[in-house]
């Protein structure tokens, strides 16, 4: 009994977890994905986890039930962005950074163990594909690119915190302080990277050059070095 205990009390904290799944979607926005298929993912994985939760508590009926309806918003804003989305560009963009979403809430809302690592690199890495492709194929200028990506690494980043911290301190300890100054803190650097990027850069409205994928590049790969704990 003691073992099962806790287990659950290490597994990854809450805020920097809603922090992770948020922060990734708002990268998605950026790069153009609809606001309705947005809404309906955030909420399809609030109910999912909420879900899991009753399901962990031996609530297995209403645990079953709320867990069904996040899957049910979950494929519904999957649908809606299928219909929004127009081109093989947009589906490369758009559709990869949907389901990464995924993958990262499902590190973050563990079946067992304490969160997966891998899980969190795969989804972020699945969110990051749209940002590649969005510069790719020139969809948005330069300074939203930056914004993405960098949001991207900040969603990495919280993720990682949330399981660092639930194994270090546990989810019942009172960590919402340590987790919001953490997140916070992450993202001002990123904020000041993306603007030094663009100063650097020269966003304008024409397409981007190869230079300026590169800079991306390389500024995100510092940017998660700098952040790496």
């Amino acid at each position: 009994m003691s073992t099962g205990t806790a287990t659950a009390t290490q597994r990854p904290t809450r805020v920097a977890s809603g922090s992770a799944v948020c922060i990734a979607l708002f990268a998605l926005w950026k790069l153009g994905a609809s606001p309705l298929a947005l809404v309906l993912e955030l909420l399809g994985v609030a109910a999912f986890a909420a879900g899991f939760g009753l399901w962990r508590r031996q609530w297995l009926v209403s645990g079953s039930v709320v867990g069904f309806v996040g899957i049910a918003g979950i494929t519904g804003a999957l649908a809606v962005a299928v219909s929004a989305t127009a081109g093989l560009s947009g589906y490369i963009r758009l559709i990869p950074g949907l389901l990464g979403v995924i993958v990262l809430a499902l590190a973050l809302v563990p079946a067992r163990g304490n969160g997966s690592r891998s899980f969190v690199k795969a989804g972020t890495a699945l969110v990051f594909v749209g940002v590649l492709a969005s510069g790719i194929f020139n969809a948005v200028t330069l300074g939203t690119l930056l914004a993405a990506g960098a949001a991207t690494v900040v969603a990495w980043d919280a993720a990682e915190h949330a399981i660092n911290v639930g194994e270090h301190l546990g989810r019942g300890r009172d960590t919402h302080e340590i987790e919001v100054v953490h997140v916070v803190g992450t993202g001002v650097v990123a904020f000041a990277a993306v603007e030094g990027a663009k100063l650097s850069g020269g966003v304008g409205p024409s397409g981007l050059s190869l230079a300026s994928l590169v800079l991306l590049l390389v500024a995100t790969v510092l940017l998660a070095v700098a952040l790496h704990d």
